[in-house]
């Protein structure tokens, strides 16, 4: 077995591909010593939300899971101001150390260990010592039992060791205080003493130079930087059609980054509901217990059936802080791991802020780090190297990716419910789970947000809207791809700030040839992964596009409509096989995919279909024993829809019930077993239909 480490003992990624290396800080916190806490400084503006500037791509910041507003105690007139300040430093690190400690603060909330996969623990931190969480949780079911926090231990030092000698009660606390916000990694080279205060410390911003001069400065200190600690990503997006600004991370926040052992692969590792950042707007940066498990279960589902997905290693409770949303509910925290959780909005939010070098630097490090092209130069490089164009490389590669993930959203009936620019993953995993849902009866026009009253996001309109999305990175971009187009290179450190907005915009004119030629790419790659999954579901050789689309999926959805798609495709696995009356087949279709909606196609129109897919088999002519088993393998027994996750999450904040959250965990991670017990029969019925079981955006 390999080493595994603590948590706040991973080994992180090399210094030069760091993402807090690498892109351009919040000038308020321009180093990861700004999160020590000092007499002089203003940890106020670590919460406080505001439009950050400079051209910055991120900030440090501390998770703080609190209810919010804050309950601050009373002060003496004339010091409330300091005594904020004052309140807020006693949450973060009282001197540099390699590791934060553990916050004793008597409010801070003492967490529960909720939910953990083994899947996304193998997938992605197989080197990461959790001792014994995933039995622990088990045990404990039913019971009120906290995992970390003040009403486990005052004393903690003993969690953050290093190696493998932890013992597995030990391991699963230090999992718990990491997962909760109440320990991160906090490294800053060589010593601090407290006299030595100057730079130390979260600081209001009273530079006066102008924003070309202060990006200078910030790009001076790239791929130098060698202190490291949490942060929160700065982002814009359109939502719902609509440009809607400065968004970023707004309750959430990324501790650490490390690589898979055997792949190499990236993995930064974040959670949600960490509290309030500068991003958070209105809102309190809190997660509730139901959402977090929503995503924490899709996630696990999404990686079974094959989708490219973020995962979610554990959730962890915090049952003394409510949370408000359409009810007094109580907050939890999901942490998630992904390669990387940039996403078009990155580029959205410089591009039109003219932040232009914050566009450069940022594409130079997606180019090279994250889709790993090692010809494209970071920075200065070597002077004289030639520097290869990236910049509509990078437009096709993230919509191609995307593509690929949204034909097999449409094959499964995946609707993700708010398809927004700053949802879209860079690298075409699936993201920002909220009000999602699988589709049920089937109906083109179905939508799964309660807040979508247009239908923006329909199940049918997700193709379209990621079309709109990639435009809109290729609208980021579109200076730059048009100068590497007339220069047949990639722009150099610098030539974008000293551009005129007139050469700019001849840049971008001319990048408008390469438009048509995006979205055709995006379109072509969609249809051809959306009719080869198609053709793994029915058991079918034949890919090509049309034939598929107007000979078998366009008319199944006509015949099937009302039933339900996954039941429907469940039971179709046994027609290969099948030597009887086909219309006494569509009779058993009808009785196991049968809904409540109110428009259901007949009996008749299923009959007819089968012919035509029957037809289709024959033709092809291979074993139907063989056909039937590799159909079995692509049609989820299992389906993980709303009405379930509704009951986990009832279940689980009535009566800590976390026996019913593994065993739907454990069904999700693997779907296409056949599930005749009556116990999992049960979670595998219909049930409630989706229409009415919609949540809002603010699930």
């Amino acid at each position: 077995m390999p080493p595994r480490f603590r948590p706040l003992s991973l080994p992180q990624v090399p210094l030069s591909q760091q993402l807090t290396s690498n892109l351009i800080p919040d000038p308020v916190t321009p180093d990861a010593k700004a999160l020590i806490s000092s007499p002089t400084s203003f940890p106020s503006l670590l919460r406080r939300s505001r439009i950050v500037r400079d051209g910055a791509h991120f900030s440090y910041v501390t998770p703080l899971p609190l209810p919010f507003p804050y309950e601050f105690p009373p002060y003496e007139q004339g010091e409330e101001s300091e005594g904020v300040e004052r309140f807020l430093s006693s949450y973060e690190p009282p001197n540099c150390r390699e590791f934060a400690p553990a916050r004793q603060h008597p409010p801070y909330p003492s967490a529960r260990l909720v939910a953990f996969s083994p899947q996304a623990h193998a997938a992605c931190v197989p080197h990461l010592n959790v001792g014994d969480t995933h039995e622990w949780i088990q045990q404990t079911s039913g019971k009120s039992v906290f995992s970390s926090g003040p009403l486990i231990s005052a004393d903690t030092s003993h969690l953050y060791g290093s190696g493998e000698d932890a013992s597995p009660a030990t391991a699963r606390q230090a999992l718990s205080d990491w997962a909760s916000g109440r320990a991160f990694h906090l490294h800053i080279p060589g010593s601090l003493h407290s006299q030595e205060i100057e730079g130390i410390g979260v600081r209001f911003l009273t530079r006066e130079e102008d924003d070309v001069r202060n990006t200078q400065s910030a790009l001076s200190q790239l791929y130098t930087r060698t202190s490291y600690g949490p942060w929160s990503l700065r982002y814009g997006g359109h939502q719902f059609g609509e440009w809607a600004g400065q968004l970023g991370d707004g309750r959430t926040v990324s501790l650490a980054e490390t690589l898979h052992p055997d792949s190499g692969q990236r993995m930064e590792i974040q959670i949600k509901g960490a509290g309030r950042t500068p991003y958070s707007r209105f809102a309190d940066g809190l997660a509730t217990l139901k959402s977090s498990t929503r995503e924490f279960l899709v996630s696990e589902y999404m990686a079974a059936l094959g989708i490219p997905t973020s995962y979610s290693l554990c959730v962890v409770s915090l049952p003394d802080v409510p949370v408000l949303r359409e009810t007094r509910t109580t907050a939890a925290l999901n942490m998630r791991i992904a390669p990387s959780w940039l996403r078009i909005g990155n580029f959205q939010l410089h591009s039109i802020r003219n932040e232009w070098e914050s566009v450069r630097v940022l594409g130079e490090y997606v180019a090279r780090e994250l889709y790993g092209w090692s010809d494209v130069i970071k920075g200065e490089g070597v002077s004289d190297a030639p520097r290869p164009p990236w910049a509509l490389r990078l437009v096709k590669e993230a919509g191609v990716r995307n593509a690929k993930t949204f034909a097999l959203w449409q094959v499964y009936g995946f609707m993700h419910g708010v398809i927004n620019t700053d949802n879209i993953s860079l690298l075409g995993d699936t993201i920002d789970y909220g009000p999602y849902a699988f589709m049920d009866a089937i109906n083109e026009d179905e939508i799964c947000n309660h807040s979508d009253v247009f239908g923006r996001y329909s199940y049918k309109m997700q193709p379209t809207m990621l079309v709109y999305a990639v435009d809109k990175l290729f609208e980021a971009l579109a200076p730059l791809i048009g100068f590497e187009d007339l220069h047949e290179r990639a722009l150099r450190p610098g030539e974008l700030l000293h551009s005129s907005v007139k050469e700019r915009q001849a840049w971008a004119d001319h990048a408008e040839s390469y438009l048509d030629e995006v979205r055709a790419l995006v379109q072509t790659s969609l249809l051809k992964a959306w009719a080869a999954a198609w053709a793994t579901r029915l058991g079918v050789e034949d890919q090509d596009v049309d034939r598929i689309k107007y000979g078998l999926i366009d008319p199944f959805f006509r015949a099937f409509a009302g039933w339900d798609l996954s039941r429907s495709l469940r039971t179709m696995c046994d027609f290969p096989t099948y030597e009887g009356d086909v219309h006494s087949f569509a009779e058993r279709i009808a009785r196991d995919a049968a809904t409540k909606a109110p428009h259901a196609a007949s009996v008749s129109d299923l009959a007819a279909w089968l012919e035509t897919y029957r037809a289709k088999l024959t033709a092809e002519g291979r074993p139907t024993s063989h056909v039937a088993m590799h159909m079995k393998r692509a049609n989820p027994r299992f389906v993980l829809r709303n009405w379930i996750t509704d009951l986990v999450a009832e279940q689980l904040a009535s009566s800590n019930d976390t026996k019913l959250l593994e065993r739907v965990r454990a069904m999700c991670a693997a779907p296409f077993e056949a599930y005749d017990a009556p116990d999992d029969a049960s979670l595998c019925e219909v049930g409630e239909l989706l229409q009415s079981n919609t949540p809002s955006c603010s699930s």
